[in-house]
């Protein structure tokens, strides 16, 4: 057997859990300690998360590391998540990363839901140049559909 081979599965799970993990709860997105049972700071279990998976995509908007938000943007997109058009309109109106807020318009494009079209035409007349080209190809996109 090489070295620094591990020999069976319960070898593998005994490493794993005696390595501290850092993992963030799936409901307020702070950081906690994978040993705890219930989150610290709302009191989420840790165990099972019984939302479907397009809320949890959903409520992956507020995660702290940007390009997550961003990926979770296109996946609500690619998804054809109705349910997040509210949300995504609030993440391109007030999310602090730019980048992001450029993949919360290009989902509403992908979206093609009414609601947005607000917001759309608004930014896409702004004078952020880099937010308004991706506002306009997603108006573009009710258009040529």
């Amino acid at each position: 057997m090489p070295a620094g081979y591990i020999s069976s599965p319960q070898a593998v799970v005994f490493i794993l859990y005696s390595i501290a993990m850092i993992i963030f709860c799936t409901h307020c997105w702070e950081e906690i300690d994978a040993s705890l049972e219930l989150c610290p700071i709302c009191g989420a279990s840790s165990e099972v998360d019984v939302r479907s998976y397009q809320e949890k995509l959903i409520g992956a908007l507020s995660h702290p590391l940007v390009s997550t938000r961003a990926r979770i943007c296109w996946l609500l997109g690619e998804n054809k998540v109705k349910e997040a058009v509210p949300a995504l309109i609030q993440v391109a109106e007030s999310d602090p990363d730019i980048y992001v807020q450029k993949a919360a318009l290009e989902a509403l494009g992908t979206l093609h839901d009414g609601r947005a079209v607000p917001l759309l035409a608004q930014v896409g007349n702004g004078s952020n140049r880099f937010l308004a080209a991706a506002a306009q190809k997603s108006l573009e996109s009710y258009i040529t559909r």
